[in-house]
């Protein structure tokens, strides 16, 4: 089996085969008296191009029937239902399958973890705009300017040095990005 492992070889092979069906069924429609078996077999005075022709008929018919079988039909939703709530195709449209359907979550709900960590997270970039590291009420602070396009690595550097947007923007060496506005 050396010559049919390349695609092309699995190709020739397939095509010689539709090829050879077509000829043999062309030369059974031509000669088709003798299939009825009521006198001794003769070919039929018909011309090579009739051959030929029928052989060329034969072979698209076959070729466009296994195209015609490597087409899938396309999935219709005519007997799936949709959620009303999440607009998902629901396979069963019982009730009992609605149900089912309500109890899976999409988005699992996130962790006391997770929630604390992103508090946290929010109450730092607020503290990071506000830029004073003063213990005191914020009703006393006068609230800063912050520049709305600092990079994020800047607001968390800011966390641990609340001095560090002041030096950005009033600093004589350029800044580390040219997005910062002096």
């Amino acid at each position: 089996m050396s010559g049919f492992q390349t695609w092309r070889g699995r190709f020739a092979t397939r095509e010689l085969i539709l090829v050879s069906l077509a000829a043999v069924a062309a030369f059974l429609f031509i000669n088709h008296d003798n299939l009825y078996l009521t006198q001794a077999f003769s070919l039929s005075i018909a011309p090579l191009e009739s051959y030929l022709l029928a052989t060329i008929v034969i072979y698209l018919f076959l070729r466009l029937l296994v195209i015609a079988l490597d087409i899938r039909p396309i999935r219709t939703h005519a007997e799936l239902v949709r959620c009303p709530e999440c607009g998902q195709w629901l396979d069963d449209p019982t009730t009992s399958g609605l149900e089912a359907h309500r109890k899976v979550e999409l988005t699992p709900r996130p962790t006391e973890k997770e929630i604390v960590s992103a508090i946290a997270l929010r109450r730092a970039v607020d503290a990071s705009r506000l830029g004073s590291s003063v213990k005191t009420p914020r009703d006393a602070l006068p609230l800063k300017e912050v520049p709305s396009n600092l990079l994020s690595a800047d607001l968390v550097a800011a966390l641990d040095d609340p001095d560090l947007l002041e030096r950005l923007r009033h600093s004589p060496g350029p800044a580390r990005d040219p997005r910062v506005k002096r």
